[in-house]
């Protein structure tokens, strides 16, 4: 049975977030995260079934929608700076992490690399929500920073299935879904629109939802994992979906009206107070690690090739949170984080999902 009591709460906090977010021009989602952390440590709200599924389904759709408002054409001709920046965006903090780690710790090396992978990311949903919310996508600059944080979550995945290798056989299934979506996407929109489009029912709509949890369902069972599939679907869908801003307009509407708040209270849920205050030096030390290893690696780049808006950008892909996540989640259920060791490195990674985002609304682009 649904606690309605949980419902009501965290209907509430979504609307009173978004309020706060107009009132203090500030992305929602640090009031959404803030709002989990308050829900779950004095309200008493957990992360039930019904939270768990809107909550990931949002990250998902986050994660879509990210891959899809990437330009091939401003991809292609960027190739060069997303390449060298979103590597430099994986390995600056993966050293820096490792360093921080191997001097503070005595955890093991496995353990070491894991943690360190999962502070390394860049988070599609924080940066997608935010050029959303600052309307930014749309320009140069935004695209430029979605392609980098493409090839850094990228190379993130690549990183945890080199250090647990476990492919299968729906590893090579959803390699060929992607390779037939990539064939018959523009068509198969196309048919569905002219035949079923402009309905009440919204059957096009219904089909890209069911399509994007049938490729996360498979990327995960592949051990690709199921943020990775869903924005490799999305960036095969970008040429497609962008000719129709009616249903890109619909799946954004619904993402941020509900999937989205899900997905960032849900993240403020896993923080307990309790354990902040126990570790909350080396929670700090993790996280500055990482901004001070992000900001060394990539401000250079980023001052040469996005000169309109070079602080924001570092800081954006500064970011971590779905992947980030993922990743130590993945550690945790391996059995090379502990619980402890789990807990903190989720810290990590949602208050860099917090400060960087806190940090560039001060560095936001004027003129551009």
């Amino acid at each position: 049975m649904v606690d309605l009591y949980a419902v009501a709460l965290v209907s509430t906090a979504i609307a009173i977030a978004a309020i706060l977010s107009v009132r203090f021009s500030i992305s929602s989602a640090i009031f959404e995260v803030a709002a989990g952390i308050v829900l779950g440590n004095f309200l008493g709200v957990t992360i039930d079934g019904w939270l768990d599924f809107l909550g990931t389904f949002g990250g998902l759709m986050l994660t879509f929608l990210a891959g899809a408002e990437i330009e091939t054409r401003l991809m292609k001709k960027n190739l060069k700076v997303s390449l060298v920046v979103g590597t430099m965006s994986f390995l600056a903090p993966l050293i820096g992490e490792f360093f921080f780690f191997m001097i503070f710790t005595n955890w093991n090396i496995t353990t070491i690399m894991i943690a360190s992978l999962a502070l390394t990311t860049t988070s599609v949903a924080v940066v997608y929500a935010v050029l959303t919310e600052y309307d930014l996508l749309k320009l140069q600059l935004g695209g430029l920073i979605i392609s980098i944080t493409f090839v850094n979550d990228i190379l993130t995945l690549i990183g945890v299935n080199l250090l647990s290798p476990s492919l299968n056989y729906f590893t090579i299934l959803f390699i060929g879904l992607i390779v037939s979506m990539a064939l018959i996407l523009p068509r198969l929109l196309k048919k569905v629109i002219a035949s079923y489009g402009r309905r009440s029912v919204e059957i096009e709509l219904r089909i890209i939802l069911a399509l994007i949890l049938l490729m996360a369902l498979v990327a995960d069972a592949g051990k690709l994992h199921a943020v990775f599939g869903v924005f490799l679907f999305g960036f095969l869908f970008a040429n497609s979906i962008q000719k129709y801003d009616e249903i890109r307009s619909k799946i954004r509407t619904v993402t941020f009206a509900i999937l989205s708040p899900a997905f960032f209270i849900k993240a403020g849920l896993l923080i307990d107070l309790q354990i902040v205050i126990n570790s909350w030096t080396l929670i700090i030390g993790a996280l500055a690690a990482k901004l001070i290893s992000k900001i060394i690696g990539t401000y250079p780049l980023t001052r040469k090739w996005i000169p309109e808006g070079a602080a924001f950008s570092t800081l954006m892909l500064s970011t971590g949170l779905t992947v980030g996540t993922i990743t130590a989640t993945l550690g945790f259920e391996l059995g090379f984080l502990t619980k402890d060791q789990f807990t903190l490195v989720v810290l990590g990674v949602i208050m860099s999902a917090i400060v960087p985002t806190l940090i560039a609304k001060r560095f936001m682009p004027r003129k551009l």
